[in-house]
């Protein structure tokens, strides 16, 4: 299998339910903006993710906190589906994929409680495991926000890469990097609580989380020991250090700033600064990132300002 160069245009997607619309614009936005590609609506791809979010809310476990946190030999609660319940069409994401004939890999994000899906885009972006997701190479989408019947709303994304490729990367020399440069109205505080697993257990709340994606057209695959750190590092604009951790894939090295091994990140070629205090409003802030990756010398600054407290 080979990569593909980043995609730049798709044809219109034929959301009809307005906040499903909403969420998919405004992920291709996020994802063009950081130079992560477009993806594709996937017919196949949206009849999983309107099975899914009918079956957990059919079956009213959209509120059952032990459901959804269970772990199924290997499946948390949200992404799995109970043989024995009404509207089973499969046990994981993956496996509903095949069934419906999609003929790819196929990773699933969920968000519960979205108001709209503005909400549904800002609850994916501010998070650790779904902001790698949402800079990872898929080719295709399928998404549904449904409100819910009273417990509570489902935002259900799928996003797949076919089995022809090994997705779409940027050329070499690009760094894809979120909140990207001149990013503006970034939620200054991260509920990490409500992300699972939870990215910092010892943490009340956090601040918004920064995440660098090192993979490109000649780089698509890498090991902890072809990354190296040397800085990731964010400041006010009066360059105080905002206080933070570094989390990355267990081998990942560092000649810099201490790493805090997290291997729920989705590959070695993420890397995540999660500040430990939230970030002040309507602020601007300076990230610096400098790293080596097979050798090659990444270095990169770049600014983003909060927006009101969320």
């Amino acid at each position: 299998m080979t990569t593909q160069h980043v995609v730049t245009s798709v044809p219109t997607a034929s959301y009809t339910v307005v906040d499903s619309a909403t969420a998919a614009t405004l992920i291709n936005d996020a994802r063009l903006a950081q130079g992560a590609g477009l993806v594709a609506q996937s017919t196949a791809l949206d009849t999983i993710a309107d099975n899914h979010t009918q079956f957990l809310i059919d079956n009213n476990l959209v509120a059952d906190a032990t459901y959804l946190t269970t772990d199924f030999s290997g499946t948390l609660g949200g992404h799995y589906e109970d043989v024995t319940k009404p509207g089973y069409t499969g046990e994981t994401p993956q496996a509903r994929a095949t069934a419906a004939g999609y003929a790819g890999s196929v990773t699933e994000i969920i968000t519960f409680g979205a108001a709209d899906g503005t909400a549904c885009m800002a609850a994916l972006e501010n998070s650790v495991y779904h902001l790698t997701q949402l800079m990872s190479p898929f080719i295709d989408i399928g998404l549904t926000f449904n409100p819910g019947n009273g417990s509570g709303s489902v935002c259900a994304i799928e996003l797949g890469t076919p089995n022809s490729t090994l997705g779409q990367y940027p050329a070499e020399g690009n760094t894809v990097v979120y909140p990207f440069g001149g990013k503006i109205d970034v939620q200054p505080r991260f509920y990490n609580q409500a992300e699972a697993p939870n990215p910092a257990t010892d943490l009340t709340i956090a601040g918004h989380p920064v995440a660098v994606s090192l993979y490109t057209q000649s780089m698509p695959s890498l090991t902890g020991s072809d990354v190296v750190i040397y800085k990731f590092l964010m400041t006010t604009a009066a360059g105080a250090t905002v206080s933070a951790r570094v989390l990355a894939n267990s081998g990942v090295l560092t000649l810099g700033p201490t790493l805090t091994t997290d291997d729920a990140i989705d590959g070695a070629g993420y890397v995540v600064l999660l500040p430990v205090v939230p970030l002040d409003p309507n602020t601007v802030y300076n990230v610096e990132f400098a790293a080596t990756v097979k050798e090659e010398v990444i270095n990169k600054n770049w600014l983003f300002t909060t927006g009101n407290l969320n």
